[in-house]
């Protein structure tokens, strides 16, 4: 008997344990979240992290309204069917659109049912948005209408389709979701319509389209433009800009959209509806996307067709982190106030076997006060609530200090978040901008580069030479007056130095007699004299192959030494992801050039022979060798600000190579100026068409060894 009570007072003691361990260290007891979570790098690298939220609950799922019938009440269960749009208000109280139940959802901040709200007439709602005062607005889809009710559900107004001589007949006017502005305007989201966001004033009239997407123009597009005739087009179907999917109102006012587009799915828009985050990308690689699975199987469909990224809606939270749900591939994305990524996270979706935090077909997403998702399944008819770890806290607190110009204040935090994740890129970005505060700017140009921040790299770079030359502008202008000085005094004596005259003939003599010099400095010849150069190559042997290949090996040498030593400032790639595979593939172009032109050249009554072709675009190279060392040189000295000049002689060294080739082709091939054009667009096809057949006998020899293989399978069996 005693043995039995003290098995049990120990497993007593044990379950007060767990319990008090499980209430101070909540993580612990937590399982690992069933998805997987992702950063990006300063390069657009793909990094795994720690989880930033993790499942806590799901809310929505079982609903019970309370009946009176002949004075007694009872409760009836009202589960969701089909909700399309949730909405969190001040006070975090939840509204849904329950769409196919024709009603509206108030849930109170745990999630509990407060009422239903149903409207005279209500049918399938797909929005719903509630201002700071209370006032709810619906839009109500099924009866094309946005309706204005008051906080205990009155009806206050109902505004139909807008008329204006503005609006087209032909307008589609379903509304599917909308926000409403301090003024009390109206933003509204129509079903289809191509013109943009709906704008009505407080009384509903129409007031304009707002943030209306570009159309976007294919290459086929613009051939068919070209080539077509007007009949022709007329028959083909109209380009027209992508339609909105949903809308959303920060604190601030700032509106955003989410568009199908390939360019621009998020737009922050300002009061003239002009996109702020232009530059911005949004949206999951395509590799995580289709990532669902069969319960049975547990594997993907081999065959379902990859997908394009599918946002279908977004919302700000409280610090100004934008959070946006893919409707395709089940990604949950959440980006800082300045549209910078800051994690996503994507889960294996089992169909047929739920899981907390999975969401099968997300909706809508939105905050409350402390910063928890709530996401909402139109296919599980609930919510899903989850709340951001120690790892997303730190960070959002890091962002919020820094996006509020806190650097020194978020310094400590920052180096906390890049402890727990030492490859976590915005914290090398917020610890760079916190030295560069310090004004320990040398600190914040190493911290830049790990950050991959180019533009805060130059910055910093710009004020430690601004600090070098405060510390040594005597001692630069000493120097430039001595080298000026002695430069004037070399010009005016040298041609009274004997010995220099000596020299020079020797060197002359001495480059003469040796006939693979003597073809080098035909280069610096044809710099020069371009047309007599190229053809002193052939009619004077003034080149060969020896020459054109050393002068292949400067050029690839030059560029090699340019890929490793121009400042970040200039070409902001990891150090580690700079290499010469790049000059594969310039051979294998300048080589294809070599060949077609060749044959060009031979059918169109061409002069030169290969070996002319060779060694001349060997030497039509020459200019990198002259400016490409230069240029990596000068680029270390040089800021974002003086990016114009680096572009301009660098696009001038591209530009002389190309008048090169052109005087080769013209002086060897003795072309006249409107046959050398017609034979480098006709080399250009032939190089294109020479790839074409290259990748078609690749892919068919990958498809011949396949087949013999498959063959000499069934012969061993």
């Amino acid at each position: 008997m005693k043995k039995r009570w003290d098995r049990q007072r120990l497993i007593y003691i044990m379950l007060v344990l767990s319990m008090t361990i499980t209430a101070l260290f909540p993580s612990l007891a937590s399982a690992e979240p069933p998805y997987t979570t992702f950063s990006k790098d300063g390069y657009n690298r793909t990094i795994p992290s720690q989880a930033a939220y993790y499942p806590s609950t799901v809310v929505g799922d079982n609903l019970y309204k309370t009946l009176n019938e002949n004075g007694v009440e009872r409760l009836d269960y009202s589960p969701l069917k089909r909700p399309q749009d949730l909405f969190i208000d001040s006070k975090d109280e939840i509204y849904i659109a329950d769409t196919d139940n024709n009603r509206i959802v108030h849930l109170n901040q745990d999630g509990a049912f407060v009422r239903e709200i149903m409207a005279e007439g209500m049918k399938s709602p797909q929005g719903v948005f509630v201002t700071e005062a209370g006032i709810i607005y619906v839009a109500d889809t099924g009866n094309k209408r946005i309706l204005k009710l008051s906080g205990s559900g009155e009806l206050l107004a109902a505004y139909g389709r807008p008329e204006s001589r503005f609006i087209d007949e032909s307008f589609h006017y379903e509304p599917t979701n909308l926000v409403v502005d301090e003024r009390g305007f109206m933003y509204v989201i129509s079903n289809g319509s191509y013109q943009g966001v709906v704008q009505l004033d407080p009384s509903g009239n129409f007031y304009g389209f707002y943030g209306t997407n570009l159309t976007e123009v294919s290459l086929m597009d613009i051939v068919r433009k070209l080539l077509y005739t007007e009949e022709q087009l007329s028959r083909q179907v109209r380009t027209l800009p992508a339609t909105i999917r949903n809308i959303h109102i920060d604190e601030k006012g700032f509106i955003y959209t989410v568009s199908s587009t390939d360019k621009e799915q998020v737009k922050k828009l300002n009061i003239r509806g002009e996109n702020q985050w232009k530059e911005k990308a949004f949206g999951v690689e395509p590799r995580f996307r289709n990532r669902g699975t069969n319960a049975n199987t547990e594997t993907a469909d081999p065959n379902q067709e990859e997908q394009k990224s599918g946002l279908s809606d977004i919302t700000v939270d409280r610090n100004g982190n934008l959070v946006a749900i893919d409707k395709v591939s089940n990604a949950v994305m959440q980006y800082g106030p300045n549209g910078e990524m800051l994690f996503f996270w994507v889960g294996q979706v089992t169909i047929g076997s739920p899981q907390l935090g999975i969401s099968q077909s997300p909706v809508a997403v939105d905050t409350n006060s402390k910063n928890e998702l709530f996401i909402l399944d139109d296919s599980q008819n609930l919510i899903h609530v989850l709340k951001p770890t120690e790892f997303g806290l730190l960070l959002h607190e890091a962002t919020t200090l820094s996006q509020e110009g806190k650097y020194v204040d978020s310094e400590p935090i920052w180096q906390e978040v890049l402890r727990l994740n030492a490859l976590y890129s915005p914290a090398y970005q917020g610890l760079a901008e916190a030295a560069y505060y310090k004004e320990n700017y040398k600190e914040a140009l190493r911290l830049f580069k790990l950050a991959g921040d180019a533009s805060g790299y130059s910055d910093s770079f710009w004020q430690l030479r601004l600090q070098w030359f405060q510390h040594n502008f005597a001692l630069v202008a000493n120097i430039a007056f001595v080298v000026v000085i002695l430069f004037m005094i070399w010009s005016s004596r040298k041609k009274k130095l004997p010995w220099l005259h000596q020299l020079r003939q020797k060197t002359k003599a001495f480059v003469g007699q040796k006939k693979l010099l003597f073809q080098l400095k035909q280069a610096f010849i044809i710099l020069r004299h371009p047309i007599d150069g190229f053809s002193d190559l052939r009619y004077h042997r003034k080149g060969g192959y020896v020459s054109a290949s050393i002068l292949l090996v400067l050029v690839a040498l030059v560029l090699l030494m340019k890929e490793y030593y121009t400042s970040f400032t200039f070409m902001p790639v990891p150090s580690n992801e700079r290499n010469s595979g790049f000059l594969i593939a310039i051979f294998v172009t300048w080589l294809t050039w070599v060949i077609c032109n060749y044959l060009i050249g031979s059918i169109r009554q061409g002069e030169a022979r290969f070996k002319d072709v060779f060694v001349g675009s060997s030497y039509a190279l020459f200019p990198i060798v002259i400016l490409g060392l230069p240029l990596a040189a000068v680029s270390n000295v040089m800021t974002a600000s003086e990016m114009s000049i680096y572009s301009f002689f660098e696009t001038g060294m591209l530009l002389w190579c190309g008048l090169m080739f052109f005087w080769m082709i013209q002086s060897l091939q003795n072309y006249s100026v409107g046959e050398t054009i017609a034979n480098i667009c006709l080399t250009a096809f032939a190089m294109m068409i020479t790839w074409v057949l290259i990748s078609i006998i690749v892919g068919l020899s990958s498809e011949l060894q396949n087949f013999f293989y498959t063959i000499y399978q069934e012969v061993s069996m």
